[in-house]
């Protein structure tokens, strides 16, 4: 077997700043030009497994920062993969329609043409290059085993990394796998075979369900291994669960949610208001640790989302929490706390606020999102913004998980003892007597609520086929209704990628008329 040199270079971390920000479109050719022995870079891999740190290294820095910020900050990376997708939602609400991303907000940036579906495509589809490449230097042959602790942990993450680009490629450009096992997919590229065609979902299901059961394994028993910026098996075993909700798998979604618990503390009441910014949170699983030399600046998480920095967010084009889920937090509710305006925040900025306050006799900076704050960190005397760490999943997510996993595992008694554990943390006293569909309704909401702008809501939404009804919440953009943009099915075909033109052109096994509506 031979391994492309183009996508063995992509994984090179000492040049992932230069490799990400300056991407062009090969990543889509299909036929080498050059190509490397794989026996022989596998061979030297393994007699020094630490040279393939660098790779692992790339591989993160490419999820996180995607490439495209250079020249179009709304492509910044895995975290406007999350915000494109909540903004398609219900529970962020965007008024004035001017704010980075509301174009997501509109359903109207997922055609063929447009710049998100090629950022979406490309990004996700180099980081799984990048994964290939570090499993074909550490995979051992058949009948061997790897030759440390470390070898095994870094083949568990590529393993555990393409498990989870492949998640986000099948959910983004096609409906759910509920709807049919035979829909038409995406191509798979995997260390040992590509195919370019559409491949059927149910079959894309059965590589990731392969990739993320290796990589649970591999990372079984080591923790925390290298930190929480890099994945464990922790946060494997929360991808896993989540891939599992989407099978229907119900029971073992709710054992590996449970699993991806085991290494987490709860927050306290100071850590759910201190910003999530810091991957060092209790509730923490994965994340990535932004520093001065990583920061994408302007096209930064914080950029978008913390309205008092200096960013997109900052400019007076904040989003908002939508009205109905900020309004139907319980008093006493510290989740509470993560909405409104809050003026000591303010004090450097200085931002106005002013058209918020009334809007048609409303006060809408009662709605300002407050659950995430930028930090900045000071280097050669300088306060450096957009500097916080962007946390991808918390054991918080992972327990409504299990709570709505062991309901429709028909453990309802086990489903209220998850639901009450987490909420005691977040609602002093919390019990719930609900019972049936009350239940899993709760279940349901209070997950929206405590995973807000985390990026769980379009694929809950998706699984459960639920609507979305924006009509609900009083601030969302009036000019919506013009584009039949408030209330639709999180199915419509809106939700769902067009693939690139650029793919559409390049690869002759997908023929012209075979993309999404």
């Amino acid at each position: 077997m031979k391994l492309y040199n183009n996508i063995l270079l992509k994984g090179l971390a000492a040049g992932a700043v230069l490799l990400t920000a300056s991407c062009s479109d090969s990543y889509l050719n299909t036929s080498p030009t050059e190509y490397l022995d794989e026996d022989a870079v596998s061979g030297a891999m393994q007699k020094d497994p630490s040279k393939v740190q660098a790779y692992v290294t790339g591989a993160y820095f490419n999820l996180y920062c995607g490439g495209d910020y250079a020249t179009s900050q709304d492509n910044m990376g895995y975290a406007s993969l999350r915000f494109a997708t909540e903004l398609m939602c219900e529970d962020l609400a965007n008024y004035y329609g001017l704010n980075i991303g509301y174009f997501d907000y509109q359903l109207d940036f997922r055609q063929s043409n447009y710049r998100r579906t090629v950022a979406t495509w490309r990004q996700l589809y180099n980081v799984i290059d990048n994964a290939n490449t570090i499993i074909t230097m550490l995979k051992p042959a058949e009948g061997e085993s790897l030759s440390s602790a470390k070898s095994e942990a870094m083949l568990g993450e590529a393993y555990a990394l393409r498990a989870f680009c492949y998640y986000w490629l099948i959910n983004i450009y096609q409906q759910p796998l509920s709807v049919g096992a035979d829909q038409p997919g995406i191509p798979l590229k995997t260390d040992s075979e590509y195919r370019p065609e559409r491949v059927p979902v149910g079959e894309v299901y059965t590589q990731i369900l392969s990739d993320i059961d290796n990589g649970y394994k591999l990372l079984e028993g080591k923790g925390f291994h290298s930190g929480k910026g890099s994945l464990s098996e922790y946060s494997a075993a929360a991808i896993y669960a989540n891939i599992l909700m989407f099978t229907g798998n119900y029971g073992d979604a709710a054992a590996y949610a449970e699993k991806a618990t085991a290494g987490c503390s709860f927050n306290t009441a100071a850590d759910m208001l201190g910003g999530y910014n810091s991957l060092d949170m209790p509730e923490a699983l994965w994340g990535y640790r932004v520093n001065v030399e990583t920061t994408c600046f302007y096209g930064s998480w914080m950029s978008v989302i913390d309205c008092y920095s200096d960013g997109y967010s900052g400019g007076g084009f904040t989003v908002l929490g939508a009205s109905e889920l900020v309004d139907r937090i319980a008093d006493g509710d510290v989740r509470k706390g993560w909405f409104g305006y809050v003026a000591d925040y303010n004090e450097v900025s200085g931002i106005d606020f002013s058209l918020l306050q009334n809007v048609g006799g409303r006060d809408f900076t009662v709605y300002l999102p407050d659950k995430y704050r930028d930090v900045y960190v000071t280097s050669g005397g300088t306060a450096e913004p957009f500097t916080s760490d962007v946390i991808y999943l918390t054991a918080a997510e992972m327990y409504y998980v299990a709570a709505e996993a062991y309901y429709l595992d028909n453990q309802p008694d086990k489903a209220k003892d998850k639901l009450e554990e987490i909420m005691s943390t977040r609602q002093p006293g919390y019990t719930c007597s609900l019972t049936g569909d009350a239940l899993y309704e709760e279940i349901c909401w209070q997950k929206r609520i405590d995973t807000w702008g985390e990026g769980c809501r379009y694929f809950d939404a998706k699984r459960r086929n639920e609507t979305i009804d924006r009509a609900k919440s009083v601030n969302y953009d009036p000019t919506l209704a013009s584009m039949d943009a408030v209330t639709y099915s999180a199915r419509d075909y809106r939700m769902i990628y067009q693939i690139p033109n650029v793919e559409m052109e390049n690869n002759p096994d997908i023929p012209a008329g075979d993309n999404n509506k």
